[in-house]
Protein backbone atom coordinates (compact mmCIF):
# COMPACT_ATOMS: atom_id res chain seq x y z
CA UNK A 1 0.00 0.00 0.00
CA UNK A 2 1.35 3.56 -0.81
CA UNK A 3 1.46 6.09 1.66
CA UNK A 4 1.79 8.85 -1.40
CA UNK A 5 -1.27 9.87 -3.04
CA UNK A 6 -2.01 12.21 -5.77
CA UNK A 7 -3.55 15.45 -4.44
CA UNK A 8 -3.89 14.21 -1.24
CA UNK A 9 -4.26 18.23 -0.07
CA UNK A 10 -7.68 18.38 -1.83
CA UNK A 11 -9.07 15.09 -0.98
CA UNK A 12 -12.21 14.89 1.78
CA UNK A 13 -11.15 13.86 5.20
CA UNK A 14 -12.34 14.17 8.11
CA UNK A 15 -9.08 14.37 10.37
CA UNK A 16 -8.02 17.37 7.41
CA UNK A 17 -7.35 20.67 9.77
CA UNK A 18 -8.02 24.33 8.62
CA UNK A 19 -4.29 24.95 8.31
CA UNK A 20 -4.69 21.82 5.70
CA UNK A 21 -6.98 23.78 3.80
CA UNK A 22 -5.26 27.12 3.93
CA UNK A 23 -1.88 25.07 2.96
CA UNK A 24 -3.23 23.26 -0.16
CA UNK A 25 -4.85 26.88 -1.11
CA UNK A 26 -1.22 28.65 -0.98
CA UNK A 27 0.48 26.12 -3.08
CA UNK A 28 -2.20 26.57 -5.55
CA UNK A 29 -2.34 30.06 -5.82
CA UNK A 30 1.74 30.05 -5.75
CA UNK A 31 2.15 27.48 -8.39
CA UNK A 32 -0.12 29.57 -10.47
CA UNK A 33 1.87 32.52 -9.66
CA UNK A 34 5.14 30.60 -10.50
CA UNK A 35 3.73 28.56 -13.75
CA UNK A 36 1.42 31.93 -15.09
CA UNK A 37 2.33 34.52 -13.38
CA UNK A 38 5.84 35.17 -13.72
CA UNK A 39 6.11 34.86 -17.38
CA UNK A 40 3.34 36.65 -17.77
CA UNK A 41 4.45 39.82 -15.79
CA UNK A 42 7.76 39.39 -17.51
CA UNK A 43 6.21 39.50 -21.25
CA UNK A 44 4.07 42.09 -20.34
CA UNK A 45 6.55 44.19 -19.00
CA UNK A 46 9.16 43.71 -21.18
CA UNK A 47 6.56 44.38 -24.36
CA UNK A 48 5.28 48.19 -22.80
CA UNK A 49 9.07 49.11 -22.06
CA UNK A 50 9.28 47.99 -25.95
CA UNK A 51 6.32 49.61 -27.01
CA UNK A 52 7.73 52.98 -25.51
CA UNK A 53 8.94 55.20 -28.55
CA UNK A 54 12.55 56.10 -27.87
CA UNK A 55 12.76 59.87 -27.52
CA UNK A 56 15.10 60.55 -30.57
CA UNK A 57 16.43 63.91 -31.39
CA UNK A 58 14.65 66.02 -34.21
CA UNK A 59 17.61 66.06 -36.67
CA UNK A 60 18.18 61.71 -36.58
CA UNK A 61 17.33 60.12 -39.19
CA UNK A 62 18.14 56.53 -41.23
CA UNK A 63 19.39 56.00 -44.19
CA UNK A 64 20.38 53.23 -46.50
CA UNK A 65 24.38 52.53 -46.86
CA UNK A 66 26.47 49.52 -48.66
CA UNK A 67 29.26 47.79 -47.27
CA UNK A 68 32.61 49.15 -49.38
CA UNK A 69 34.15 45.57 -48.05
CA UNK A 70 33.30 42.17 -46.61
CA UNK A 71 32.61 42.44 -42.74
CA UNK A 72 35.34 41.45 -40.55
CA UNK A 73 34.44 38.43 -38.62
CA UNK A 74 33.98 38.31 -34.96
CA UNK A 75 37.08 39.55 -32.24
CA UNK A 76 37.28 37.62 -29.08
CA UNK A 77 37.73 41.23 -27.09
CA UNK A 78 34.76 43.34 -28.92
CA UNK A 79 33.21 46.17 -26.68
CA UNK A 80 30.37 44.24 -24.47
CA UNK A 81 27.60 46.42 -25.82
CA UNK A 82 28.53 45.11 -29.37
CA UNK A 83 29.38 41.48 -28.83
CA UNK A 84 27.68 40.38 -31.48
CA UNK A 85 28.86 42.84 -34.74
CA UNK A 86 31.62 44.35 -35.94
CA UNK A 87 32.95 47.94 -37.41
CA UNK A 88 33.09 47.96 -41.13
CA UNK A 89 33.09 50.77 -43.67
CA UNK A 90 29.85 51.72 -45.61
CA UNK A 91 29.03 54.24 -47.88
CA UNK A 92 25.93 56.73 -48.50
CA UNK A 93 24.46 59.21 -50.48
CA UNK A 94 22.33 62.25 -48.51
CA UNK A 95 19.81 64.15 -49.72
CA UNK A 96 21.83 66.89 -52.11
CA UNK A 97 23.60 63.29 -53.60
CA UNK A 98 26.79 63.97 -51.87
CA UNK A 99 29.05 60.07 -50.83
CA UNK A 100 29.38 59.66 -47.06
CA UNK A 101 31.87 57.15 -45.78
CA UNK A 102 31.88 55.95 -42.22
CA UNK A 103 32.56 52.96 -39.83
CA UNK A 104 29.36 51.34 -38.63
CA UNK A 105 27.93 48.16 -36.45
CA UNK A 106 26.97 45.53 -38.66
CA UNK A 107 26.95 41.78 -38.26
CA UNK A 108 30.13 39.60 -39.27
CA UNK A 109 31.03 38.07 -42.38
CA UNK A 110 28.23 40.50 -44.11
CA UNK A 111 29.16 40.30 -48.00
CA UNK A 112 31.04 43.80 -49.87
CA UNK A 113 27.66 45.55 -51.15
CA UNK A 114 24.89 44.49 -48.95
CA UNK A 115 22.62 47.13 -47.87
CA UNK A 116 22.62 47.78 -43.65
CA UNK A 117 20.66 51.11 -41.99
CA UNK A 118 22.40 53.47 -40.33
CA UNK A 119 21.67 56.03 -38.18
CA UNK A 120 22.69 59.87 -39.29
CA UNK A 121 22.56 63.41 -36.65
CA UNK A 122 22.35 66.19 -38.31
CA UNK A 123 25.50 66.47 -39.13
CA UNK A 124 25.62 63.43 -41.13
CA UNK A 125 27.78 61.18 -38.62
CA UNK A 126 26.83 58.07 -37.80
CA UNK A 127 24.99 57.09 -34.52
CA UNK A 128 23.90 54.01 -32.82
CA UNK A 129 20.70 52.32 -33.92
CA UNK A 130 18.23 53.63 -30.73
CA UNK A 131 16.04 50.77 -31.11
CA UNK A 132 18.94 48.32 -29.76
CA UNK A 133 19.24 49.86 -26.65
CA UNK A 134 15.41 49.83 -26.15
CA UNK A 135 15.41 45.67 -27.39
CA UNK A 136 17.94 45.42 -24.29
CA UNK A 137 16.22 47.16 -21.59
CA UNK A 138 12.55 45.39 -22.76
CA UNK A 139 14.90 41.90 -22.11
CA UNK A 140 16.39 43.20 -18.79
CA UNK A 141 13.26 45.28 -17.43
CA UNK A 142 11.15 41.58 -18.28
CA UNK A 143 13.69 39.55 -16.67
CA UNK A 144 13.37 41.70 -13.53
CA UNK A 145 9.73 41.43 -13.65
CA UNK A 146 9.34 37.54 -13.92
CA UNK A 147 12.12 37.24 -11.40
CA UNK A 148 10.57 39.23 -8.98
CA UNK A 149 7.14 37.94 -9.56
CA UNK A 150 8.68 34.41 -8.66
CA UNK A 151 10.29 35.52 -5.90
CA UNK A 152 7.32 36.84 -4.10
CA UNK A 153 5.41 33.94 -5.07
CA UNK A 154 7.96 31.62 -3.61
CA UNK A 155 8.67 33.83 -0.47
CA UNK A 156 4.69 34.52 0.24
CA UNK A 157 4.29 30.33 0.37
CA UNK A 158 7.19 29.97 2.65
CA UNK A 159 5.40 32.66 4.62
CA UNK A 160 1.81 30.89 4.66
CA UNK A 161 3.81 27.81 5.53
CA UNK A 162 5.84 28.95 8.49
CA UNK A 163 2.82 30.27 9.74
CA UNK A 164 0.97 27.07 9.39
CA UNK A 165 3.41 25.30 10.89
CA UNK A 166 3.19 27.66 13.66
CA UNK A 167 -0.33 27.51 14.45
CA UNK A 168 -0.13 23.71 13.97
CA UNK A 169 2.41 23.58 17.00
CA UNK A 170 0.55 25.52 18.97
CA UNK A 171 -3.02 23.47 18.71
CA UNK A 172 -0.94 20.64 19.27
CA UNK A 173 0.00 22.12 22.27
CA UNK A 174 -3.14 23.39 23.62
CA UNK A 175 -4.81 19.94 23.00
CA UNK A 176 -2.22 17.95 24.73
CA UNK A 177 -2.87 20.08 27.74
CA UNK A 178 -6.14 18.90 27.57
CA UNK A 179 -5.87 15.48 26.73
CA UNK A 180 -2.42 14.88 28.15
CA UNK A 181 -3.48 14.44 32.23
CA UNK A 182 -5.85 12.38 31.46
CA UNK A 183 -3.12 9.69 29.98
CA UNK A 184 -1.05 9.62 33.35
CA UNK A 185 -0.98 6.27 34.67
CA UNK A 186 -3.97 6.04 37.44
CA UNK A 187 -2.42 4.76 40.84
CA UNK A 188 -4.37 2.83 43.30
Amino acid sequence: MSTSQKFWRWRRNPLKRATDRAEAWAVLISGLLLVVGSPLAGVATGMSVAASDPRLPADWHSVSAVLTRKAPAPALADEVSHSDRVRATVEWRTADGSRHRGLAWVMPNTPAGRSVTVWLDGTDRIREDPSRGLQVRALAFGTVAATGTAALATAGFVLVHVRLARRREWQLDREWRDIGPKWRPHRT
